[in-house]
């Protein structure tokens, strides 16, 4: 198959996707009427599954696009507290279902860059959805900055079962997951190698941490280049 034939196909796996999620939060929102408890735990349970594959429909496309060696990127001004804003609040839902908190640093706040708005947000989407997946109900995720020099470095960091170190070295690669047999988690293993290309686009970097048991960190290096 063609990478224009794949695109083709994801796309068109995408679109019905999306519109079962609208209407998953139209009955989540109550407008169109009340539910039983149990109805609405078993939608609520629909709910983390949906955004997994949207989001794997997103990686597939966005994975072909990135591999061109012609790619542009648009750079334009963008504020990182909307940028995180946005992303938190489209994944609202599932973590509000398992009860799950993100806690997220002031020094966030004011901060302003130069970089691809679109790619960007792929990355936060991944990051943060990663952190919601591998973390247990009730768990935390942390977002923070911190200076390097003139050049930042944003955090996120969860408090999840962590990742082994033999695969601190290959968790961005493509197609390459923590322990997919293990975790029996829904993946392409496309996340953490796009996250690693867009940033390497703008010039920057991602590392991880991690301690088995105790969660793990994602360091985005972000160069001066890209800060206002």
């Amino acid at each position: 198959m063609s990478g224009d034939s794949m695109q083709s196909m994801v796309h068109d796996l995408r679109t019905p996707m999306t519109v079962i999620k609208g209407n998953l939060q139209l009955l989540l929102s109550g407008l169109m009427g009340n539910m039983t408890a149990d109805q609405l735990m078993l939608i609520k349970r629909s709910v983390g599954p949906l955004e997994e594959l949207i989001l794997m429909t997103e990686n597939l496309l966005q994975s072909n696009t990135l591999e061109k060696d012609d790619l542009t990127l648009k750079m334009e001004e963008a504020d990182l507290d909307k940028l995180l804003s946005e992303t938190i609040d489209f994944y609202a839902t599932p973590f509000k279902q398992r009860e799950m908190q993100i806690f997220r640093d002031g020094n966030t706040f004011g901060t302003r860059l130069h970089v691809d708005v679109f790619w960007m947000k792929r990355v936060l989407n991944n990051l943060i959805w990663n952190a919601y997946k591998f973390t247990p109900d009730h768990g935390k995720v942390f977002i923070y900055v911190r200076h390097s020099g003139e050049d930042l470095e944003l955090v996120v960091e969860d408090n999840g079962r962590g990742i082994p170190a033999s695969k601190l070295n290959s968790i961005f690669d493509k197609f390459t997951q923590a322990s997919p047999v293990v975790d029996m988690k829904l993946g392409t293993g496309l996340g953490l190698w796009i996250c690693k290309r867009v940033l390497e686009l703008h010039g920057g970097s991602i590392r991880a941490e991690s301690q088995e048991g105790k969660g793990s960190r994602f360091i985005l290096h972000i160069p001066a280049s890209c800060i206002l």
